[in-house]
């Protein structure tokens, strides 16, 4: 198809249209909550993340530590950590190309004192999530340390990233 002069013009107005119209429908369908410090945050779509999140803040309730509070962007570098697994056929903390969680943090200019990962291979629900890394030592610890205040979860196939950090 060949476009010329206003024809290229209207198409790119109409397609910024569609997608703004989806935007505003997102807005109101799913209405986004605040952070503590003005942090535009929503609530995981997924199931499998809605029964994670539920599970492991009753479970931080019963031992004291405060609930953890869901931060969209975490959320998203948890997810996008989840595809890069899937998509590079790879299970480390430390992807293909030597970077951590940190690095990867920092590099989406997320601030934090204190920060973890947990990652996960083969649960297909939260519970399953959840059950496995309560199992491990060292996930327990993460999910029940008490400093961490945010988290964000990321779900892609079988592949989990929880990421927990204290601002």
């Amino acid at each position: 198809m060949y476009f010329q002069g206003p024809s290229i013009e209207r198409f790119l107005d109409l397609m910024h249209l569609k997608y703004l119209s989806v935007v505003i429908l997102l807005f109101f369908l799913v209405p986004p909550s605040y952070g503590a410090e003005g942090q535009v945050t929503s609530l995981p779509a997924d199931p499998a993340v809605q029964e994670f999140v539920r599970l492991v803040n009753a479970k931080r309730r019963s031992v004291g530590c405060p609930e953890l509070k869901w931060d969209g962007r975490v959320a998203a570098i948890a997810t996008a950590r989840s595809a890069d697994m899937v998509s590079r056929s790879f299970f480390s903390h430390t992807n293909p190309d030597g970077k951590s969680p940190f690095e990867r943090l920092q590099e989406s200019n997320v601030a934090y004192s204190a920060a973890a990962e947990n990652i996960a291979l083969g649960p297909t629900t939260g519970q399953e999530a959840y059950d496995t890394w309560m199992r491990s030592p060292e996930h327990r610890k993460n999910m029940l340390d008490c400093r961490f205040t945010r988290h964000g979860v990321g779900r892609v196939g079988d592949r989990w990233t929880h990421v927990l950090f204290r601002p």
